[in-house]
């Protein structure tokens, strides 16, 4: 008897889950680039693929051009079946699905395992957009953007959405972000510092947004025995490097401020004299 219940309790969800997918998938509105699908049943003559183009219409078998963008599948199919019944058919039924979903645009970047565009299948969130572009790799970093054009007042206004990555990892977040056509999803690269000297593990480490020094110096494991308490900061390339000094006594005493690290840094710990 137990089991008997179980199996009813589980049936509804995964109907639910059913419905849910097919009621997107029907909500879909279509635009030019998509390739429909019409299957009418028992007139293969009036059946088959059609491409919408970019002004919105399709070429269809006896009616000619006829405009189906802005429109859902049901709605495209009832509108085919009036004019169809109008002149050639009686009684005539259709179903229509979206072959090919190539509207609706967004461009994934950076550190995922398959960049590139792709194409919105209805409500399309973050987390599902990164799933289809194969995930981010083990070099994406700490922050991952979506740039898009809003309308503000009439006019296109860049904006950036940033969410942590491990947030969206973790599906704390990006589930419920619903992307745009047109979206931008930039996905970080990790950003490193090297420290060497008088350090307990020298190296290269990541980078988190708003490291300070001293946190980079606990991330590495703190200072070794020998160390002073000076601190060298090099920053920049050739032609544009700088050498910056620090107290760390000064820092701890609240006497200084702890400077942020920036990607690229290298910090040197430098022995202390006796």
């Amino acid at each position: 008897m137990r089991i008997f219940l179980l199996v009813l309790l589980l049936v509804p969800v995964n109907l639910i889950g059913q419905e849910s997918s097919s009621s997107m998938t029907a909500a879909y509105v279509v635009g030019a680039g998509d390739v429909l699908s019409v299957e009418a049943y028992t007139h293969d003559e009036i059946s088959g693929q059609f491409a919408v183009e970019n002004g919105g219409e399709i070429s269809y078998p006896l009616l000619g051009r006829v405009a189906v963008a802005g429109s859902t599948t049901a709605e495209i199919a009832a509108r085919l079946e009036e004019l169809l019944e109008k002149d050639y058919y009686v009684d005539v039924q259709l179903q229509v699905e979206v072959e090919e979903y190539r509207s609706k645009p967004v461009t994934v970047l950076g550190e995922v395992a398959r960049p590139g565009t792709y194409y919105l299948e209805g409500e399309t969130s973050l987390h599902k957009i990164l799933a289809e572009a194969g995930g981010m790799k083990l070099s994406a970093g700490a922050i991952i953007e979506v740039r898009r054009l809003q309308q503000v007042d009439g006019v296109a206004t860049p904006t950036v959405q940033v969410f942590q990555t491990n947030s969206v990892r973790s599906g704390e977040e990006g589930r419920d972000v619903l992307l745009q056509p047109g979206d931008v999803v930039s996905v970080s690269a990790k950003q490193r510092y090297f420290i060497t000297g008088e350090i307990t593990s020298p190296g290269q480490y990541d980078l988190s947004p708003g490291m300070t020094l001293m946190q980079a110096i606990s991330q590495s494991g703190g200072q070794g025995k020998f160390a002073s308490q000076t601190v060298e900061i090099h920053r920049g390339g050739d032609g544009d490097k700088k050498i910056m000094t620090f107290d760390l006594g000064q820092i701890r005493k609240g006497k200084a401020d702890d400077p942020l690290i920036a990607p690229g840094d290298v910090l040197i710990i430098r022995r202390r004299f006796f």
